[in-house]
């Protein structure tokens, strides 16, 4: 069998979707990922010891950032797919916000991408398309080939979040006569290789989710597979004192912020975040780059700063970690039993998944505008001296091992791939 793989070109969804590729090489089919390049991030396919292949013009990341949609950032303006404040969602923000992602989509898919890579496809005759839903291509192509396509989650599913309150939005409108302009955009781009518009080009034939069960939604129209989250971090020698059982608790502070960011009234830095932790009997590993290490002027003795770790080795030896809610991060944090403080980003579903933590009991959330050494300070404290925290986050890694892996999944896609 051959299987294509359709990612978003940057290292965290190229290394979520590696797992699957894995599972798939290693039971002798034969995996491929094809589409975009992106030059900053060749490393990362490499990386994960499967072939790639680029189709297209470069993927300008920055442009894509900034895409407007009638004047407003379909990621930073008023209309955030990251919103997680229901009272938020109303009848002007679900449509702003799935018009502008359907937008969003459709500017990352033009024709003639979509042209090489159906060329492409109709030559190399792949059984099976698996795709990151930031990649619209993939589906396109899967039903212009006429063959099945599976979609595998890196975080939250917001696209079928918001597809979802649309559905709502207009069963609850029927005089509306506007089109749906997903099913619109769909059609027309499927129609151009002779083929017609189909349910599954949304969210694919099934889902691959290899997330805790808490941060799925309810209500909304994809079929899941679950399974086991596999850990993947940039491939590196593992230093010696990462394995060594640490003296006192170990904290991971890994935020991705400078001190130029703005996170409350006043700014706080990296300096103050690790001086309000330097008196807490803890042992602090701070991921910093050398731009947020310069503004340090002394690294308290309690704090290891370092660039990069492999995540997941360092976790099993953590008591509790701080970060941002990206989904691998809370994958990695979740396989190893730890408690979590997030920080929550604005960029897809980071405060989603804070909030649904906070529900399940194994983390604390804390927003941006409310960061302070302070609060950081006294969340850790609560995650290190509150059993319950620590006995909610064993729960759920025992939950997410009990979960299929997707070596034990592979007959469940190779007979999805036969029903074409």
């Amino acid at each position: 069998m051959r299987v294509l793989l359709m990612v978003f070109p940057t290292r965290t969804h190229v290394y979520s979707m590696a797992p699957v590729g894995w599972a798939l090489a290693a039971a002798g089919h034969e995996v491929r990922f094809a589409g975009q390049r992106n030059p900053r991030e060749v490393e990362s396919f490499a990386e994960t010891g499967l072939d790639a292949m680029w189709f297209g013009g470069e993927l300008d990341i920055a442009r894509h950032r900034q895409l407007q949609v009638e004047g407003d950032n379909a990621m930073q303006g008023r209309f955030r797919i990251s919103e997680s404040r229901p009272e938020c969602y109303t009848e002007e923000y679900v449509r702003n916000v799935y018009e502008h992602w359907v937008e969003v989509f459709r500017w990352t898919t033009p024709e003639p991408l979509l042209d090489e890579l159906v060329r492409f496809a109709r030559q190399w005759r792949p059984d099976l398309i698996v795709w990151d839903p930031m990649i619209y291509a993939a589906p396109i192509v899967a039903q212009a080939i006429g063959v099945p396509h599976l979609r595998m989650m890196y975080a939250a599913d917001q696209t079928a979040r918001i597809a979802a309150q649309y559905r709502d939005l207009r069963a609850s409108r029927p005089e509306d006569p506007a089109p749906d302009p997903f099913a619109e955009w769909m059609s027309a781009a499927v129609g151009r290789f002779g083929a017609d518009y189909d349910p599954a080009l949304r969210h694919g034939v099934k889902t691959i989710d290899c997330h805790p069960s808490y941060l799925r939604y309810e209500g909304v129209d994809v079929d899941y597979v679950p399974a086991r989250f596999v850990a993947h971090n940039k491939p590196m020698a593992i230093p010696r004192w990462v394995l060594e059982p640490p003296r006192r608790p170990r904290v991971l502070l890994t935020l991705g912020i400078s001190n130029r960011q703005v996170l409350g009234v006043e700014e706080t830095s990296v300096a103050d975040l690790l001086n309000g932790l330097a008196d807490l009997d803890v042992e602090v590993i701070a991921t910093l780059n050398a731009a947020q290490l310069a503004t340090v002027a002394k690294v308290p003795d309690n704090v290891r700063a370092v660039d990069f770790v492999p995540m997941n080795e360092l976790l099993a030896s953590c008591s509790a970690i701080v970060h941002q809610g990206g989904g691998a991060t809370i994958g990695n944090a979740v396989v190893n039993g730890v408690p979590q403080l997030v920080i929550p980003g604005t960029t897809w579903s980071e405060r989603v998944s804070a909030l649904a933590q906070v529900k399940r009991g194994n983390g604390l959330l804390v927003d941006l505008e409310q960061v302070t050494p302070g609060s950081v300070r006294e969340g850790i404290q609560r995650l290190l001296e509150e059993p319950g925290f620590r006995e909610s986050a064993l729960e759920v890694r025992d939950e997410m091992l009990a979960t299929p892996t997707l070596d034990e999944l592979v007959p469940e896609f190779e007979r999805i791939a036969r029903c074409r």
